[in-house]
């Protein structure tokens, strides 16, 4: 067979990979779109080998030419679909038709494929070519190729020329244009079914379409952008491979040149993707860095005169410079208020900051966690019946063992998470249990009748600085703190906090795991790394 011929196979592998792990790590919609049509581009290259391997059975050579014919009919509304979703033309009128109409016809010429009406018949041309005769059907599957490849092709391109499309919309259109207009020059064979015969050096763009698309994916965030240094390395075995998997392949210096030429390009994205990934996260732990001392200082720098202001209207509201007329009680009280708010968002500031730095001390010592939940119902059960809510606590009928940690940051953790739940509960109440599970780990269990928590935040709402919609909906105000700290506390001890919720407006629970033996050490540094930096 000739050498283009061989391409096919490493590179049906590679387009795979990619599409593959696009899919896995995007989980969106074109994401899963390109999976499929890279799943029916490797079957087209495969098909393509195996009908070359073929020659000389001229059954083989019919089905095989079948299947890739059977790929190219799904190939066709996938790349049309892709287009419309990149574009993000999927709501036009127009497209709600097309879609449709794409995927119907080519289902349609997919199971004509199967029949002697497409294709039918070998005849066998030079380099050692053979392939089957178009028949009926095949002149119009080649009309609906054309009209659908011409509209997604029409539509990438106007997008990726349009001003008022985002940067990000337009790299991903240009990229997917080049690669597919590269992969259409590899389908040019299909003028093989009508006598018209090349050399089949047309191969060759199938491998140089494949690394187009591995550039856009890497370089220019086509899917997704953590997952560079995977599919480049596998571009290199793969391509590597061809040689173990085909000892008898003779190369010419054409062919060694393509194969130099492959394993150059991957290597240079490889080195020059690795470096851009070390200058963005020194830039990024810079950057953090900066934030972390800039809040520290102003939080600093803001407790003073707020510890002033609520000291000076304590004594206002005490009577200490006199009586306190009814006129000036009520923005007195305002003032009090919102001085004790202001000093809370400080604290949970100056926490995050310590945490970031590394600067926070266990006080391990075994305690009573019966003791310290009731001393969290306490504290703020006046603030729930001043909302009119409920607040219990289930106590176990047996008595719970203690537990081995820093009470105070276990306390802080519980009780920001049951403050919480009574302030984004307008009816109804809180529930708070305890629980031993496994005889190794307590379980406390908070339990509200509030707002809930939509399923996609359910981690978001643990980062830095990150709250949910519907408790900014409730509580404008707010760090998005809280919950970061409380995480960050339990994590210390070993333990994690997980939350559930049916949904908007539906409630939520948190559940609160803890070891009741961890193994913690009383004096540590501890190097919590933001979120954005683990991303």
């Amino acid at each position: 067979m000739p050498f283009p011929v061989y391409l096919l196979v490493p590179s049906a592998v590679l387009i795979i990979m990619v599409g593959f792990y696009s899919w896995l790590r995007g989980k969106k919609r074109e994401n899963l779109i390109f999976f499929f049509l890279s799943m029916g581009q490797a079957l087209w290259a495969i098909g393509s080998f195996l009908l070359w391997s073929s020659c000389g059975n001229d059954i083989a050579v019919i089905f095989w030419d079948r299947i890739l014919y059977f790929a190219t009919c799904m190939m066709v509304p996938l790349l049309y679909h892709l287009s419309l979703e990149i574009c993000e033309l999927t709501q036009r009128k127009q497209s709600k038709v097309l879609l449709p109409l794409a995927y119907v016809l080519g289902f349609i010429f997919a199971g004509l494929t199967a029949t002697p009406y497409f294709v039918d018949g070998v005849f066998y041309y030079a380099f050692g070519g053979c392939h089957t005769y178009a028949q009926t059907g095949h002149h119009f599957f080649l009309i609906y190729l054309i009209t659908f490849i011409s509209f997604a092709f029409y539509n990438l391109y106007k997008t990726s020329k349009n001003e008022k499309q985002s940067q990000e919309i337009k790299e991903k259109a240009y990229f997917t244009l080049m690669g597919y207009l590269v992969f259409s020059l590899a389908g040019i064979g299909i003028a093989t079914a009508y006598g018209v015969v090349f050399y089949p050096a047309y191969y060759i763009f199938f491998p140089l379409f494949s690394i187009i698309i591995t550039y856009a994916i890497t370089e220019k965030n086509l899917f997704v952008a953590s997952m560079a240094t995977d599919i480049l390395i596998g571009a290199i075995l793969v391509l590597v491979s061809t040689f173990f998997f085909f000892p008898e392949l003779e190369m010419g210096i054409i062919g060694k040149g393509v194969i130099f030429l492959l394993l150059l390009v991957s290597c240079s994205l490889l080195l020059k993707h690795n470096h851009q990934e070390i200058r963005r996260k020194e830039e990024a732990e810079r950057i953090s860095k900066l934030k972390t001392e800039f809040i520290s200082i102003v939080s600093h720098q803001l407790r003073t005169p707020l510890a002033a202001i609520r000291g000076y209207t304590d004594m206002i509201k005490d009577g200490d410079y006199g009586v306190l007329g009814k006129e000036l009680s009520v923005p007195i009280n305002y003032i009090h208020d919102a001085s004790v708010s202001m000093i809370k968002m400080v604290n949970g500031l100056l926490s995050v900051t310590r945490l970031e730095r590394g600067k926070i001390e266990l006080k391990v010592k075994y305690f009573s966690i019966d003791n310290m939940i009731e001393g969290c119902i306490q504290d703020v059960e006046l603030k729930a019946k001043e909302k009119g809510l409920y607040l219990k606590y289930e106590k176990p009928t047996e008595p719970l063992p203690s537990v081995r940690g820093d009470e105070e940051k276990i306390k802080h953790a519980v009780m920001n998470i049951i403050n919480n739940a009574i302030l984004y509960t307008v009816t109804g109440g809180v529930t708070v249990s305890v629980s031993v599970l496994y005889s190794s780990n307590v379980r406390i269990s908070i339990k509200d009748t509030g707002v809930g928590i939509e399923k996609e935040e359910n981690e978001k709402i643990f980062e830095s600085f990150s709250r949910g919609k519907r408790g900014i909906e409730l509580q404008p105000q707010g760090t998005g703190l809280g919950l970061y700290v409380a995480k960050s506390f339990i994590a210390m001890h070993k333990g994690k906090i997980t939350v559930f919720s049916e949904g908007r407006d539906k409630g939520s629970t948190f559940y609160i795991d803890i070891p009741l033996r961890a193994d913690i050490i009383s004096k540590q540094e501890f190097d919590l790394v933001p979120p954005e930096l683990k991303k």
